[in-house]
């Protein structure tokens, strides 16, 4: 293979990263897909163990967890010296995180202990999704070591077609069992498969080829400062800013959109994933001819315009209290651009402007930041929403309460997003 490397030991021969692209796509599957699938489940899950809302604020900071601990991902890939090592030790902790999630679960099979349960349910995801954090961030890294920046468009946009249609499945599958059997065995089942299908991902990485990781210090190693991060730079902070802007508004709105439906208009389970999943195939579309587009062009102006439609198009949810549910769906067509299609933009922008050497250190440190923020938010709107439960306020005709509220305020939170975008310009991050 060495006359198929580059000077950054990447592989340059597509035909080789012909099969990986795809690997990636079903191990992204099996070790994250079944968990965003679940996505909608937990608010069924946390009510019926007896949560509220507060709960569901709680679990919807998790998602800032994951963000919040990916800095140990660099510390893995240290500890291993090997992408493949990394991602199979972790994925070894997942399936027992998992496993132990669906125990609890079953211990409210007794009603004594469903507080417990409930409780243990909200602690264990947090472990879970801090796996998956520390998952994302060694993969991110292992791309960035394998795959050449003008092809990481190419390679990278089969892996997300891959992905979403596997967490669409999931998402059918979790969301039809969740209505046709609502039990504690039904909710239990679903993690022992999370637990599973961890351990199937460690198979599929050993077909994938390794890659020796280049690490840097999150602190100075001596004198010369060369091994350390360079925490001053523009772009890393600009970087870290947008995100912060993005995911604070998103993350907090999508923890409660599917109670709002619930409550709003006594959808079922089945019928949200339908809604949701119109996402799932407006992403397959644009994933298909968007790596080609990033590759010729960058990530960041993509990145740019997806972020302010998708971020404008939050407001549709308001627009719920005057044409009901018309607004959501073509939120859902809309949000197309985000999810997968956002995570690829946002993860390539990142490979872009980082530099090779510290790439996990620079993706882990700036998800500390996002990620204590993050859950912040998230708890802080199940506060919100509870304190705000019997506001209501009339408007052209309509009865606005305090979910329209909330999503007003999400939705200009994440709008301001674009602005970091627009100074960061074509600034790269400098090695420390």
């Amino acid at each position: 293979m060495a006359g198929q490397l580059n000077e950054h030991n990447q592989v340059t021969d597509r035909k080789i990263l012909q099969g990986a692209r795809y690997k990636f796509g079903f191990a992204n599957i099996l070790y994250q897909g079944e968990e965003i699938g679940l996505g909608p489940i937990h608010t069924v899950i946390i009510r019926a163990l007896g949560g509220g809302a507060l709960h569901i604020g709680i679990c919807g900071s998790i998602g800032g967890i994951g963000s919040l601990v990916q800095w140990v991902g660099s510390l893995v890939l240290r500890k291993y010296d090997s992408n493949r090592k990394a991602m199979n030790a972790v994925l070894v902790c997942g399936a027992l995180v998992a496993g132990l999630i669906g125990v609890f679960i079953l211990l409210a099979l007794n009603p004594a202990f469903k507080m417990y349960s409930l409780w243990g349910y909200l602690i264990l995801g947090f472990f879970l999704a801090a796996i998956s954090g520390v998952l994302w961030n060694i993969e991110t890294n292992w791309i960035g070591d394998l795959v050449p920046r003008e092809i990481l468009g190419w390679f990278t946009s089969p892996k997300w077609i891959v992905a979403v249609l596997g967490i669409f499945c999931f998402m059918l599958f979790f969301g039809k069992a969740a209505d046709l059997s609502p039990t504690m065995l039904t909710y239990a089942g679903m993690f022992f498969i999370v637990a599973a299908s961890h351990v199937l991902a460690i198979f599929l990485m050993l077909t994938i080829t390794d890659r020796v990781p280049r690490n840097a210090n999150f602190i100075s190693a001596g004198a010369s400062h060369h091994e350390r991060l360079n925490y001053k730079s523009l772009p890393l902070w600009c970087y870290i800013v947008f995100y912060l802007l993005w995911s604070s508004g998103r993350g907090a709105m999508g923890a409660f959109t599917t109670a709002y439906l619930i409550d709003q208009y006594q959808y079922s389970m089945t019928k949200i994933v339908f809604i949701t999943g119109i996402q799932s195939v407006m992403s397959i579309i644009i994933l298909r001819f968007l790596g080609n587009i990033t590759d010729k062009y960058g990530n960041r102006i993509p990145l740019l315009v997806v972020s302010g439609v998708v971020a404008g198009s939050m407001f549709l949810w308001v627009a719920s209290a005057w044409w009901g549910i018309v607004p959501v769906i073509i939120y859902q067509f809309l949000n197309g651009m985000a999810g997968h299609t956002h995570s690829m933009l946002g993860i390539n922008f990142g490979l872009e402007i980082f530099p090779d050497k510290g790439r996990a250190g620079y993706f882990g440190f700036s998800r500390v930041i996002i990620g204590g923020i993050i859950m912040a938010v998230s708890i802080g709107s199940g506060f919100f929403l509870r304190g705000m439960d019997h506001w209501h306020y009339r408007l052209w005709g309509a009865e606005l309460n305090h979910y329209h509220l909330f999503f007003i305020l999400c939705s200009l939170i994440s709008l301001s997003c674009i602005a970091p975008l627009l100074v960061v310009g074509k600034r790269t991050v400098h090695e420390g």
